[in-house]
């Protein structure tokens, strides 16, 4: 199953705290992962969702799991959802430099 973190109403790109709440409760991991088009339209609405343009190159760039205790505390779920949210960051740099150096 795959989130948009930032759920329905944003702020775009801020981990929300559902993520880690159903990690605890199932103890199935969180599996940080972006999907970078090289060409797509962005739309002007609060996230800024890009629709990839037709034929066009994607890539998918996956972070290490992350486990969160069925017996975390508030402090370890929250440092949970700061190690989410710093992969994520990361995920997303490199999805933009993956086609920053690409000339097809």
């Amino acid at each position: 199953m795959a989130f948009a973190i930032d759920g329905p109403r944003g702020p775009r790109y801020r981990v929300k705290p559902g993520v880690a709440l159903l990690a605890k409760k199932t103890g199935n991991p969180i599996l940080p992962f972006i999907l970078q088009p090289k060409n797509y339209f962005e739309l002007k609405s609060w996230d800024r969702m890009q629709i990839p343009r037709p034929l066009t190159r994607a890539v998918i760039v996956m972070g290490e799991p992350i486990y969160v205790d069925a017996d975390a505390s508030e402090a370890e779920m929250e440092a949970k959802l700061t190690e989410l949210q710093q992969s994520l960051d990361a995920l997303v740099q490199r999805g933009h430099r993956h086609y920053s150096s690409d000339d097809t």
